[in-house]
């Protein structure tokens, strides 16, 4: 149940970001997926996640972790 809880609010979260970056033009620099891995990754950091056990995480998301550092860097800038 606790895990399920996770996801939602991963989910959740990650929406909003979502929602926020359709205003900017991250989206014509990005494909989505690689937009979708870095949405997860701060919905799950601003959850205080532990993140460095879940590096396989976001190959699931065929992101490189260089394109990954550049998607959450400007969505960071955004918020």
């Amino acid at each position: 149940m606790c895990q399920i809880l996770i996801v939602r609010s991963i989910a959740t979260n990650g929406l909003l970001i979502i929602i926020w970056l359709l205003r900017s033009s991250l989206w014509l620099q990005f494909k989505p997926h690689q937009i979708a891995a870095g949405a997860a990754y701060l919905a799950a950091r601003s959850l205080n996640m532990d993140l460095t056990s879940c590096q396989n995480v976001w190959q699931e998301f065929y992101t490189p972790p260089s394109v990954l550092k550049d998607v959450v860097q400007q969505l960071m800038e955004l918020f």
